[in-house]
């Protein structure tokens, strides 16, 4: 049976969360972002479909984070990487690798007619930071 530290779970789910509204803002990404995605930053600030779609994208996103973070939990336990912030940085990225790359990168090129690769880049990046960044606190936090 794998122990999980439920204080490291929680937070690093509020850093990825953290770490995308860094990521999509003007400090970051965001107008490369807006523009590749061919969207209206003065119509997307009135438009009140869109705020209240954001708020129900912040909820999910903060509970698929959750849900990432006790599985990458369990995969640095079962792993026996407790302790080693680098073991887990590597775990994390492997994850990234073979689980958002390999689903995120198809549905970037079937969902536009002209697909992208620096929109590719900003979307796919993020998860790959945050999960390498949440699997070196997990296992560095157990």
């Amino acid at each position: 049976m794998v122990t999980i530290n439920y204080w490291a779970v929680a937070t690093c789910t509020f850093i990825n969360m953290i770490l995308g509204g860094l990521w999509y803002s003007p400090l970051l990404f965001a107008k490369p972002w807006i523009k590749l995605m061919g969207l209206d930053m003065k119509k997307m600030e009135n438009d009140p479909t869109l705020k209240k779609n954001a708020q129900k994208g912040y909820i999910i996103s903060t509970f698929c984070h959750l849900i990432m973070m006790l599985v990458m939990a369990h995969f640095i336990g079962y792993m026996h990487a407790s302790g080693s912030w680098f073991d887990g940085l590597k775990i994390g990225f492997c994850c990234w690798l073979g689980f958002s790359l390999t689903t995120m990168l198809p549905n970037h090129i079937f969902s536009k007619n002209d697909f992208s690769w620096p929109l590719a880049a900003i979307n796919i990046g993020y998860p790959m930071v945050g999960a390498s960044l949440a699997g070196a606190i997990l296992a560095a936090w157990r």
